[in-house]
């Protein structure tokens, strides 16, 4: 109800009142109505933004929901464990450039899991696994595949040691959750020292967001939102390796990419036509960025 939905007057970030509105879904498809960006630091953020409760209640069953059933994500990942399952270290770190600095056998953390893509990867490198995540379904489903300690949450509800693991991976995680600084602070606080931390996230900086906004007010349309619409914060590429250095974390690479989604996959997904063709799209742009920090 939009009566426990948080609203900001201020930028969540930088705390500016210099809000201008960014974008609406006017067809109410999920549990945000509208997103703002602050002038300051250009952070895009969902405003008003759903609470804690109605974000549990969305991400429960998630991966059974219409996009990822459309594009049977589920065998897709199954598949990518068995390609996963047969590359070396050489290999893993030069698909996976954000895990270039992870070393074989270390204890290796992926904040918010999902269906385990990270874990695959460490897994394959001999890593001691640990996982966070919300969703019950995806938590089964890891545990069906790796040996990982897995607990059900957020990350600081897990209460780990200080300077506990040697890598942590969070993907696609931090642009959905409610206080991203206190993630960072987090992260680091249980990395140990020289250990290093990876997050990936839509980058609000890619010429498509941009392009797409442009393309709607010379229709004289309200923009939309095309990024998500359970995402509560989208970082431009700047704004991210600033709050990672701001928490005294060493920025040792960030870069942008696309999807990296084959045709041949796109051709097989369940769904219309003209989503097929919005995700061709999207796969011509750099619309993700990931930024690898050491402690």
């Amino acid at each position: 109800p939009f009566e426990f939905m948080i609203l900001y007057r201020n930028c969540p970030i930088c705390g500016s009142e210099s809000l201008k509105g960014f974008a609406i879904d006017t067809h109410r498809k999920g549990p945000h109505i509208s997103r703002v960006q602050c002038l300051n630091c250009k952070l895009v953020f969902a405003n008003p933004m759903a609470d804690a409760k109605e974000l549990a209640d969305y991400y429960t069953n998630y991966y059974e929901k219409d996009h990822y059933e459309s594009v049977d994500y589920k065998n897709l990942i199954l598949n990518h464990f068995k390609r996963i399952s047969e590359l070396n270290e050489t290999e893993i770190k030069k698909e996976a450039r954000f895990l270039s600095k992870l070393a074989a056998g270390s204890k290796f953390l992926d904040v918010g899991c999902g269906l385990g893509l990270g874990l695959a990867y460490a897994h394959q490198l001999k890593c001691e696994l640990y996982a966070t995540e919300f969703d019950t379904g995806a938590l089964t489903f890891v545990n069906e595949h790796f040996p990982v300690k897995t607990f059900q949450g957020d990350v600081w509800e897990a209460q780990y040691p200080e300077n506990y693991f040697d890598f942590i991976h969070i993907s696609h995680v931090i642009e959905h959750v409610l206080d991203p600084k206190a993630y960072i602070s987090e992260m680091k606080r249980i990395l140990k020292p020289g250990g290093y931390l990876a997050i990936g996230t839509p980058n609000m900086s890619s010429n498509l967001y941009r392009f797409h906004r442009w393309s709607k007010m010379i229709k004289m349309n309200v923009p939309d939102v095309i990024d998500g619409l359970e995402h509560t914060f989208i970082f431009p590429k700047k704004l991210l390796g600033y709050l990672c250095e701001e928490q005294g974390l060493e920025v040792y690479d960030h870069f942008t990419h696309n999807f990296g989604e084959k045709f041949s996959n796109l051709i097989r997904y369940k769904m219309p036509l003209k989503k097929k063709l919005n995700r061709l799209i999207q796969n011509a742009f750099q619309v993700n960025q990931w930024i690898v920090c050491k402690k």
